[in-house]
């Protein structure tokens, strides 16, 4: 803060003019001779002020070129000008212009970047009971990890016009022995399904299809290694195909759009009890949607973003309150049109907000692949824009990992290549930085974040293998 005051000669013109009382007069011109006059005695004090203030003037220039060198003090005052008294610091003449004073300028923001982070590592992992690609792979609670359906290898020789079959096995991998094994067998064939770990340790499995899409829903017991269709009860006619799944804080399961009986696609949600295998209404979405995504918030309700209507891709995102069957969607105002099928599930980041793929893409040769981000924030209900993949990636894998941060690797990029690449970003500054080179060369693979902190990547499909191409293959990334 700066205090300021006003000269005491200011508003006057001309130079001020000294006087005495009479006898003051009479006893200096009788002490200096008889040829002095009381003007004699103006010009002395004068001249003797003069020579003060200009003594006084250059005193204060060399503190102030002195001060130049020091720490500002982060408070600077200025002082009136003031008469001169025994008490009091002279100060400059009042004509005189005051020396300027500096407002200290603000120091400019820094542009933010990435915290520190050691190079990731790949290393082989042990081999699966059975190459596969498409599989579905979910963490227990006990940190093993299942690895459910998928696309296999065709046996025998193909003749002409093969197609390599979907698979019903299960295998499970245990991190405390490292080592992969078989674990019984779905109802039903699955490639693509989605899987949700229920509170009782059974996994609950829905859709996914191969040429046909599957419209129907099975519990898998890993302790047993078996597997049942859920039976639908009689206000439930059928289970929709290609619907988004969500486990709620409460245990039960939102099934959200889809299609009925490859029919037109549908805006409407169910809400699925496990504990008594009872469906009721959800709210309906604002969009017909099928193959979206759907994201558990922090405050209970649902994100869904993307999605296919009727042979369109949504490119937008909303929210539904799955407590509140009556009530209305919000749908989402957009920075960049949404990507609906990369990465193939948002991310919740460390404090609620939920990382999504923009559709801000690269296209070289007809391939398009996403390489920006949006941040939803259920606290304003708004998407803002923080980041921009280096290499862009379609189809990535996206693993949040223990310090916050959020892996991206694997998929196609811009050139319909094979992303070698692992990117880390960070949502403290919105920054990505690359992390690790040499990422297996594979599409169609899983990836499970395990307890140690390392990711499983499992199976998948050599990518410059056109049939066939499956793989019992595994590798540990290390952030």
């Amino acid at each position: 803060m700066f205090s300021s005051g006003s000269s005491q000669a200011a508003g006057q013109a001309g130079p001020r003019k000294w006087r005495l009382p009479a006898a003051q007069q009479e006893r200096w011109v009788g002490s200096h001779g008889p040829t002095a006059t009381i003007d004699d005695w103006g010009d002395r004090v004068r001249t003797g002020r003069l020579t003060r203030m200009g003594s006084i003037f250059f005193l204060l220039l060399a503190v102030v070129a002195c001060s130049n060198t020091a720490t500002p003090s982060p408070t600077v005052v200025t002082s009136s000008a003031v008469p001169p008294t025994p008490s009091a610091i002279p100060t400059p003449s009042p004509t005189a212009s005051p020396l300027p004073t500096a407002t200290p300028s603000p120091l400019p923001t820094a542009t933010p970047s990435p915290r520190p982070m050691a190079p990731a590592t790949l290393r082989p992992g042990p081999k699966m009971t059975t190459a596969r690609e498409g599989q579905t792979a979910v963490r227990l609670a006990d940190g093993r990890v299942l690895i459910l359906g998928g696309i296999v290898s065709f046996p025998g020789k193909c003749e002409m016009a093969c197609i390599e079959p979907a698979t019903a096995s299960v295998e499970i991998y245990d991190p405390r022995t490292g080592k992969f094994s078989h674990d019984g067998s779905l109802a039903q064939a699955r490639v693509g399904a989605n899987a949700v770990l229920l509170s009782d340790a059974t996994v609950l499995v829905m859709g996914g299809g191969y040429g046909a899409p599957v419209e129907t829903m099975e519990i898998y017991d890993p302790a047993m290694g078996t597997s049942a269709l859920v039976k639908l009860p009689a206000n439930v006619a059928s289970l929709p195909a290609e619907a988004a799944t969500s486990l709620l804080a409460d245990g039960r399961v939102l099934i959200a759009g889809g299609t009925y009986n490859n029919s037109s696609t549908s805006n409407a949600t169910l809400v699925f009890n496990p504990a008594n295998g009872t469906f009721d209404n959800g709210p309906l979405m604002a969009k017909p949607r099928q193959e979206a995504t759907a994201t558990l918030l922090v405050d209970g309700r649902v994100l869904i973003v993307g999605g296919e209507d009727s042979g369109s891709w949504n490119d937008d995102a909303e929210v539904i309150d799955p407590s509140r069957p009556l009530a209305k969607s919000t749908l989402l105002q957009t920075v960049y049109p949404l990507e609906p099928v990369a990465p193939e599930t948002p991310i919740t980041l460390s404090d609620g907000r939920v990382l999504v793929a923009a559709s801000g893409s690269s296209a070289v040769a007809g391939c398009s692949a996403p390489s920006d981000f949006e941040v939803f924030d259920p606290r304003t209900d708004e998407l803002s824009y923080p980041a921009r993949m280096i290499t862009p990636h379609s189809g990535a894998s996206a693993i949040r990992v223990g310090d916050g941060r959020v892996l991206f690797f694997g998929g196609l990029d811009s050139h319909c290549a094979p992303a070698v690449t692992v990117e880390a970003f960070d949502p403290d500054s919105g920054t990505l930085q690359v992390v690790a080179t040499g990422f297996p060369k594979i599409t169609g693979f899983s990836a499970t974040l395990l307890d140690d902190g390392e990711i499983l990547i499992a199976g998948g499909s050599d990518a410059n293998v056109y049939w066939n191409g499956q793989t019992a293959k595994s590798w540990l990334l290390k952030p």
